[in-house]
């Protein structure tokens, strides 16, 4: 519900979190040890590190294991899967095509893309690059097939769920909404348009020149390379008390553009400094990739953002086995990269304390803006509910002389309109109407505006009411049948691979005929006609917004009695 896309909301403002103002560590190297103690086993999986400024590597260290069970070591030239660190290799693809004036960012996809679908506005390749095209993420889509995390994916995959998307998210260029997709395309782009393969154009035009000779594109997981990290998990069984060994993952994944790079920590410091000093691209090229979208404060595969006061880009990347974060400072021409081979929490907030060991003396973050009284009338005329494009509902409350965000969240008023909050560094700001019309929240992917609406209020689901929703739903989209049935006292939605009860959030939270689930499918709504009839259910979970399920009758059955 609402909740759940609020607290993902504000785990994702990490690259505006303020930092330690603290002076250079006169050991930085011993620090940064420290800090990867937990990750250093050498029975265990681990992370490789690396820290460069002016071009100079500063720390470049491997820890734990990259094969655990042959007992081998990481070190700053194991080759890592980087997840969506990925992204920023691929708009970089693009922006080099444009400054040859092979294609421009303002191109209609379909230029390149025909089987991309007509839908009823163009979506540019600016707009796939800064995730504001609409289109709904393929590894939500992969899920509710029935594939798993670990299940094999390859490039055809991914652009047939693409290809068989019928209708967006949003309307492209309006809102911003993460979504691999968009990158799977722009690398097909890149390929169509240079006549090499993704896998040979970042090799030829990128990895080589500039010296990342272990750095490549997975195209075929079959391929073997040696050097690599395996993947793996924190262990959940123990082997003896308190001892729990790691569990290993697979990641039998084929797709790229979105993902699919091998990296190295050493590899990775040496693509930093072509921020600076570029040896393949422009300074032009650069400063388009660092550019924050004036819609989605997204830029060429990074993130943009501050730090301490001063501008900082980087990227997350997750995926089964693999985590990691990179992250460039321009101002101060310092860089981390933090990969390891263990899943676990998003690194990135590690790796700007791995930074502020390196900054020493840098921008103080800004004074804090004062707090003000707010009339009751002000109070009540910007509480209400809100609803953002990717359909994340906002309660603003108004009680105890001040605005709850959700209920449990105090809101710290500035006057006119705007707000902070002390549980992440996100500005808030209502428009001026009586009462507000909207509400913008400003962070690191940018503005999200969420827009008031009327709830229309639900009484508890009894099980004389679970009949209006049983039934089975098909997607025209997906070609996949769900099925809404009673189990009990309970409703649970059934879909290839997958099962979830569903069930109504706290009463003030409630709305006429909307569920939540605890999978794939996020938040269900059940649609009906003008006579009162369900005739379908529609799916939302912050990467897909209104996937519709048609509700169908007659379908045949095997073993039916005469048949």
């Amino acid at each position: 519900m609402s909740m759940r896309l609020l607290v993902r909301l504000l785990a994702s403002s990490l690259l505006l979190v303020p930092g330690i103002a603290s002076a250079r560590a006169a050991d930085p190297v011993g620090e940064v040890d420290k800090l990867l103690a937990p990750w250093s086993k050498p029975d265990a999986p681990g992370c490789a590190v690396s820290v460069a400024r002016d071009g100079q590597l500063l720390h470049a260290r491997g820890y734990g294991a990259a094969n655990v069970e042959a007992g081998i070591a990481n070190t700053p030239d194991t080759a890592f899967h980087i997840a969506s660190l990925s992204k920023q290799f691929t708009a970089f693809a693009v922006l080099l095509l444009q400054a040859e004036g092979k294609l421009a960012l303002a191109d209609d996809v379909r230029k390149y893309v025909p089987e991309l679908h007509r839908f009823a506005r163009p979506i540019t390749l600016a707009q796939l690059m800064h995730h504001s095209s609409g289109l709904r993420d393929q590894l939500s889509l992969f899920w509710l097939q029935g594939r798993r995390g670990e299940d094999s994916i390859t490039q055809q995959d991914a652009l047939r769920v693409i290809f068989g998307q019928r209708e967006l998210n949003f309307a492209p260029g309006t809102a911003f909404g993460y979504s691999n997709s968009n990158y799977t395309l722009l690398a097909l782009v890149v390929e169509r348009v240079s006549g090499r393969s993704f896998a040979d154009f970042l090799a030829e035009r990128v990895f080589r020149p500039l010296g990342m000779d272990h750095s490549y594109v997975v195209d075929d997981y079959h391929r073997m390379r040696a050097g690599q990290a395996m993947p793996y998990a924190p262990g959940g069984k123990e082997d003896a008390p308190g001892v729990r060994p790691p569990e290993r993952r697979f990641l039998p994944y084929a797709t790229y553009g979105s993902t699919g790079i091998r990296s190295t920590a050493a590899d990775l410091a040496r693509w930093a400094r072509n921020f600076a000093e570029p040896g393949v691209g422009t300074k032009a090229v650069i400063t388009e990739m660092l550019k924050a979208d004036p819609v989605t404060g997204y830029g060429g595969g990074l993130h943009i953002g501050r730090h301490r006061g001063a501008p900082i880009t980087g990227h997350s990347g997750i995926d089964p086995g693999f985590v990691g974060h990179f992250l460039v400072m321009p101002e101060q021409r310092l860089s981390v990269a933090l990969i390891c081979n263990v899943e676990g929490e998003d690194p990135a907030a590690l790796a700007r304390r791995i930074a502020d060991l390196y900054l020493g003396k840098a921008p103080a973050d800004p004074a804090p803006r004062p707090e003000v009284a707010l009339a009751p009338a002000e109070l009540l005329r910007l509480a209400g509910k809100y609803r953002d494009p990717l359909g994340a509902g906002f309660l603003i409350e108004a009680r105890e002389g001040r605005l709850w965000m959700q209920g449990f969240d105090p809101m710290i008023p500035h006057g006119a309109g705007a707000f902070s909050m002390k549980s992440a560094p996100v500005a808030i700001r209502f428009s001026g109407e009586v009462p507000a019309r909207t509400l913008t929240i400003d962070g690191p992917g940018g503005l999200l505006v969420a827009t008031r609406y009327v709830r229309q209020p639900a009484t508890a689901l009894t099980p004389a009411r679970m009949g209006d929703y049983l039934g089975t739903y098909y997607s025209p989209e997906l070609a996949i049948l769900v099925t809404v049935e009673r189990r009990s006292d309970a409703l649970w939605i059934v879909g290839p691979g997958w099962e979830s009860r569903i069930s109504q959030p706290p009463e003030k939270y409630r709305e006429r005929d909307t569920f939540d689930t605890d999978t794939v499918t996020g938040t269900v709504r059940f649609h009906r006609d003008v006579r009162g009839k369900v005739t379908e259910l529609r799916s939302t979970n912050g990467r897909i917004v209104n996937l519709r399920f048609l509700r169908v009758t007659g379908l045949p059955r095997l073993g039916a009695v005469g048949g």
